[in-house]
Formats: structure tokens, C-alpha cells, sequence
């Protein structure tokens, strides 16, 4: 039966009609890239700075953690250029959705005032992925995206670094009149107690002092740095502690004198 020509052009005009309603298949294909790779980066480096990122949920372990998590998106044009036909590649967009992600981590890490970003997990749509080398990267047909999950530390210990001293009782740790250098000094230790930690404190034997913030070798750059200008000193406060002892001989002045941990490293950003 020939159907009418004015039936087979409705019948066509809605199938037409039909193929813009319904939605083509979404490209949603995931890929686990290196994240060592990806913080090898110049731009991620410079977006993170000094600030601690430590992958894979057990690195949360050991820190003192602020309460709750945090979630971050980044994410990534494909496309670059519509009329020049120009597009990046997957590997591409993913790292420069990455470093969207992680960009965002640090800015809420230094708003909080965190010393470091701990446990981070990619999390994209509910889709978690623990691993401490890669991280999960979303390719879709114009866009790439990554979703990270992390906690924020408030203290931070890094692998191999040193374990504190135990507190002394000297003195309570806030009490900047029982510190025993000038008013100077109590004025510079008083600053030192609103600094993130790791942080260190020392007493020079001339009455001079110097400390290190926000750094996991704070006590071995400190006494380390003493012995290398050939002058003695003892650590007075590590981080929520005073380790000082009126008893010279019970006082820390060398970095020999604490528990293991890493070599130390040329002191960096100290202060006076």
C-alpha cells in the first residue's frame, strides 16, 4: 500500500522531531592518572606552595584532624577553540581539572588555617576511589572533572619526622611572663603561640631566641641552625608544649637529643 505523500513527510518531519528530544548517550570515561605525575606539574606546585597535600585515606592517620570533611570540584574545558576545531587531549583536561581541584583544597585549608590537607580520595559522584598514587579523573564529551574528598589537620606530622618532647610542666604554654628571656622576646614568643603548627621555640644561652612555624622540622631546624652559628641554645615550647627545664642538664640543645626522624634540610623562612 503506498502510503500518501503528505503522511510519509509527517511521518518523517516526527521522527526528526523525536531524535532532537530524545538525549544522546552522555561520554562519561573514567581515568586513574598518577598524581605524583600530576604534582610534578610548575602550576600545581605553585598552587599548592608549602602547604601539605597527602593522599589516600590512612595519611590522615597521626594528625589532628578538624572536624568534619571536605569535598572539592574541579573541572576542565575540552574544548578550546569551537571554530579552530581545537580540543585537548583527555590526559590534558584532567590535569588541568586536577589542578582546579586541589587549588580550591588549599584555599579552604588556608582559610581554616590547616597545616595540612590529609586523607585526600577522589569521590566523583559518590564513585570513592582510595589510593595514595592516583587520582580518578571524569572525562565527559566537553568537559573533564575531578572530585576530591579530604580532611583538614590542624596538626601535622610528617613521615619520619620527630615525635615531641613531653611536656616539662614548667610553665603553661600560654604564659608568656614565665619565658626566661626579655620583654622583647616574650613579646616575639606571645606572636609565636598565634603561628600553625609543627612550630618551635628556642632559647639562645645569650638571651636571644628564634622559632620556625608550619614546617614538620621545626626543632631540628632550630637547634640545628644554633649549632651551625657555633652559639647554645634549648628548646623552650613545641607546638602545644612547653619542653623547657630549669635544670640545664634535663633542657633539649641538640637535634641529636630528640627521637628519630629525617635528616634535616637547610632551614628555610626563620624567624627572629
Amino acid at each position: 500500500m503506498t502510503l500518501p505523500a503528505s503522511f510519509s513527510t509527517a511521518l518523517l518531519a516526527g521522527a526528526l522531531a523525536l531524535a532532537f528530544v530524545l538525549p544522546a548517550h552522555a561520554r562519561n570515561e573514567s581515568h586513574m592518572r598518577p598524581i605524583a605525575e600530576a604534582m610534578g606539574k610548575k602550576h600545581a606546585r605553585e598552587i599548592v606552595g608549602d602547604l601539605p597535600l597527602r593522599f589516600g585515606s590512612a595519611s590522615a592517620a597521626g594528625s589532628e584532624l578538624m572536624p568534619g570533611t571536605i569535598e572539592v570540584s574541579g573541572d576542565a574545558s575540552i574544548i578550546v577553540d569551537p571554530r579552530g576545531r581545537q580540543h585537548l587531549s583527555d590526559d590534558e583536561a584532567c590535569q588541568l581539572a586536577f589542578e582546579d581541584a586541589i587549588g580550591k583544597l588549599a584555599d579552604r585549608a588556608r582559610a581554616a588555617g590547616a597545616a595540612a590537607v590529609v586523607g585526600i580520595v577522589s569521590n566523583f559522584k559518590g564513585d570513592r576511589v582510595d589510593n595514595p598514587k592516583f587520582y580518578d579523573c571524569h572525562s565527559g564529551s566537553s568537559k573533564s572533572y575531578v572530585t576530591l574528598e579530604a580532611s583538614l589537620a590542624r596538626t601535622f606530622v610528617a613521615p619520619g619526622a620527630r615525635a615531641l618532647p613531653p611536656a616539662t610542666g614548667f610553665a603553661p604554654l600560654e604564659d608568656t611572663g614565665a619565658v626566661p628571656i626579655s620583654d622583647a622576646g616574650r613579646e616575639r614568643y606571645a606572636h609565636f603561640l598565634t603561628l600553625p603548627k609543627p612550630r618551635a621555640f628556642v632559647i639562645y644561652e645569650d638571651g636571644g631566641w628564634r622559632f620556625y612555624a608550619k614546617d614538620p622540622e621545626a626543632m631540628t631546624k632550630a637547634l640545628d641552625y644554633c649549632a651551625r652559628q657555633g652559639k647554645r641554645c634549648w628548646l623552650y615550647a613545641a607546638d602545644d608544649r612547653v619542653v623547657w627545664s630549669a635544670d640545664v642538664n634535663q633542657r633539649i640543645g641538640a637535634s641529636s637529643q630528640l627521637g628519630g626522624g629525617n635528616t634535616p634540610v637547610d632551614p628555610k623562612d626563620e624567624h627572629q
